[in-house]
């Protein structure tokens, strides 16, 4: 086998692994969604400053967000590795501020994101993810940029395109267990 032919595989396999998490996280959010009514999405989220709405918008946008970062990453993965130090710096500098307009956000998402319209923004991310996984080239996987790590616990210091897509998948994991189902908000 040559070089390239191991690179198609490892490229290949790297693909077929993110499009399963995405599929089994894809059932599951939609398995969540349809277990609750509309009274529980807008029941107190067991994250104290969330409500269930709130988390569920919070979870899709994790999705969005990463539509939004890939090109940007494969932009600065083209550059030498280190160029994109200073603005994942810049972005760790400015965490408080993020951090109010990220909970602010969620709170915002949640009237736009309504029960009803949640499942249809999630798909949309989704669908676009697919999308751009099957546009990135063998080459490209390991292409990355700095990320600002105060800003998320899921973000790693140096991401590639792989660990990128899998952003999305333990972003949601993490927020998952704070859903509260009925008895569980008393």
């Amino acid at each position: 086998m040559t070089h390239n032919q191991i690179a198609e595989v490892d490229a290949d396999a790297i693909k077929r692994q993110i499009l399963d998490e995405l599929q089994t996280t894809w059932a599951a959010f939609h398995q969540l969604l349809d277990s609750l009514s509309a009274e529980d999405f807008h029941q107190q989220s067991l994250n104290p400053g969330w409500t269930n709405g709130e988390i569920l918008a919070h979870m899709t946008f994790g999705f969005i967000i990463v539509n939004v970062l890939l090109p940007m990453a494969r932009l600065w993965g083209r550059l030498p590795k280190g160029s994109s130090k200073w603005f994942a710096w810049l972005l760790n500098a400015f965490t408080g501020p993020f951090n109010w307009f990220n909970a602010l956000g969620a709170r915002g998402q949640e009237k736009f994101f309504s029960h009803q319209r949640v499942g249809n923004i999630y798909d949309w991310a989704y669908f676009s993810l697919l999308k751009k996984i099957n546009s990135i080239k063998v080459d490209e996987w390991q292409l990355g940029m700095y990320y600002p790590t105060k800003w998320d616990t899921n973000f790693s210091e140096f991401m590639t395109l792989e660990k990128l897509f899998h952003y999305p998948i333990a972003h949601f994991n993490f927020h998952l267990t704070q859903i509260a189902h009925g008895k569980d908000s008393a």
